[in-house]
């Protein structure tokens, strides 16, 4: 299994020099029943990129980052994760403190206030 990072990521999806290539990438990735790796930083980093970056508003870059999620040629690091995380996302949090929200609740753990 390859992985692919954020900078490819972002030329895909603005169709930049890269995107003919990785457009034939995956599809031969999907021809031979692969995956390809996102790791949940390059997700992060990728909406940051989207929003702040590009200027891209957050339901664009929440809709975006579902497709990603939803695609089977994805294999993405805590999927479940990162979907409950961009409801909060969506719903005015940060989507790197979402995720950490979630995962704290997964865990049990309590947030402490000092």
């Amino acid at each position: 299994m390859d992985a692919i990072d954020t900078k490819e990521l972002i030329d895909f999806l603005t169709r930049g020099e890269k995107a003919e290539r990785l457009e034939k990438y995956f599809r031969e990735v999907e021809r031979k029943k692969g995956k390809v790796f996102l790791s949940n930083y390059t997700l992060l980093e990728l909406a940051y990129l989207l929003e702040y970056g590009l200027g891209i508003d957050r339901e664009r870059v929440t809709k975006s980052l579902r497709t990603i999620l939803e695609d089977r040629l994805f294999k993405v690091e805590a999927k479940t994760e990162l979907e409950k995380a961009l409801t909060l996302y969506m719903q005015g949090m940060d989507l790197l403190e979402a995720l950490k929200e979630v995962q704290r609740e997964r865990a049990g753990a309590r947030r402490i206030s000092l």
